[in-house]
């Protein structure tokens, strides 16, 4: 009989051995599983960190690009480039959505133009962009080639 006990407690003895390693092995697989999702949310912190970094950088120089057109507009309209780049340099996307101003629609070139000196009388220069750049957008979709001055 001696046999047949060695034999099983050889079994019993290896089963449990295999048991500690298959939860060693399983232990081992859930702490790389961690370690991955760890990783991979650091790789999708720094995408997100650094997509808004370009978009940062894009946007500014979009608020470059848009403030020279602005200063370009004004100075179409008689300004100086000196004062047009101080009036375009003063537009602030993110603050021009808030500005409110009479409507354009149904108004004349003239009007906008008294608008558009009002504000600047006023050092609205806020106010002022938002109106040129609200008659510039109606201007184009209808297709008119007339400034707010009446000079074309």
């Amino acid at each position: 009989m001696k046999g047949p006990t060695t034999i099983g407690v050889l079994v019993v003895l290896a089963g449990t051995a295999f048991c500690e390693q298959n939860a060693l092995a399983q232990s081992q697989s859930a702490y790389n599983l961690q370690q991955n999702d760890m990783r991979n949310q650091q790789g999708v912190d720094n995408s997100f960190r650094q997509g808004d970094r370009q978009t940062y950088v894009n946007s500014l120089a979009n608020l470059t690009k848009l403030r020279s057109k602005l200063a370009e507009a004004w100075q179409r309209l008689g300004m100086s480039p000196q004062a047009a780049q101080a009036v375009a340099s003063a537009y602030q996307p993110s603050l021009a959505q808030n500005v409110h101003h009479d409507s354009l629609h149904g108004k004349s070139s003239q009007e906008v133009a008294t608008m558009l000196q009002a504000a600047l009388a006023k050092k609205d220069y806020m106010l002022a962009n938002q109106t040129l750049i609200d008659y510039e957008r109606d201007q184009a979709h209808v297709g008119s080639n007339t400034s707010p001055t009446g000079r074309h």
